[in-house]
C-alpha cells in the first residue's frame, strides 16, 4: 500500500492527520507512489508546507512502521 493510499484511510479523522489526508487528496501534484522521505519532503517543501514538515514526517514514520511491521 502506498503512503497516499494509507493516508486516505485517515481522511475522515478529526485530527491533524485527517486534515493532511484531505489536503493531499486535493493536491493534484502529490506523488502518489512516493516510498521514501526524501522525495516526500521535496514535494512538501515545493508546495509550501514546510511549517508542517515535522507532523508529516511523523505520519510517514507511522506509515513505515505499519507497512514494514
Amino acid at each position: 500500500m502506498s503512503f497516499y493510499d494509507w493516508l486516505q484511510e485517515f481522511a475522515d479523522v478529526n485530527l491533524p492527520i485527517g486534515d493532511f489526508a484531505k489536503d493531499v487528496r486535493e493536491d493534484k501534484t502529490f506523488p502518489k507512489n512516493v516510498d521514501n522521505w526524501q522525495d516526500l519532503e521535496q514535494h512538501i517543501l515545493s508546495v509550501n508546507l514546510g511549517a508542517e514538515v515535522d507532523k508529516i514526517h511523523n505520519a510517514f514514520n507511522y506509515y513505515l512502521a505499519e507497512e514494514y511491521h
